[in-house]
């Protein structure tokens, strides 16, 4: 067996030290930019349905629809671009003279929303309309 002298003892220990110091500083300069460079992070708040009315900003790409369903708790009669959209968030249409009705930018769609595909410059509405 080889024996351990004493300058091995001491530069083992100030290996660890320095290693020790290394993380210490490292944990310490993370804090420090941390702080000063706060990450914010937004919670994304989802729409309220108000006098049964729920409007959101539409996105490119996805169907009204879709949008719905990420901004609500929907019922649908069907799926897909078949779906009639029979209750949100609860309120649910009465079919004798109910319905909900789907607006785009303030205008009646002409389409149903599994086919309309939003845009980021839409405005999204649903209300509850009477016939």
């Amino acid at each position: 067996m080889k024996k351990i002298s004493k300058q091995h003892i001491i530069l083992a220990i100030a290996a660890v030290f320095l290693i020790v110091a290394a993380v210490t500083a490292g944990v310490y300069y993370n804090r420090s930019i941390s702080a000063a460079n706060p990450v914010v992070i937004e919670k994304a708040t989802k729409p309220e349905l108000v006098n049964n009315t729920l409007t959101y900003p539409g996105k490119d790409g996805v169907t009204a629809l879709a949008l719905l369903q990420q901004n609500a708790t929907i019922v649908t009669s069907g799926t897909g671009e078949m779906a009639y959209v029979t209750s949100i968030d609860g309120v649910v249409a009465n079919p004798t003279n109910q319905y909900w009705e789907f607006l785009v930018n303030d205008i009646s769609a002409s389409v149903g929303a599994g086919s309309y595909v939003s845009k980021s410059t839409d405005t999204i509405t649903w209300k509850l309309s009477s016939f």
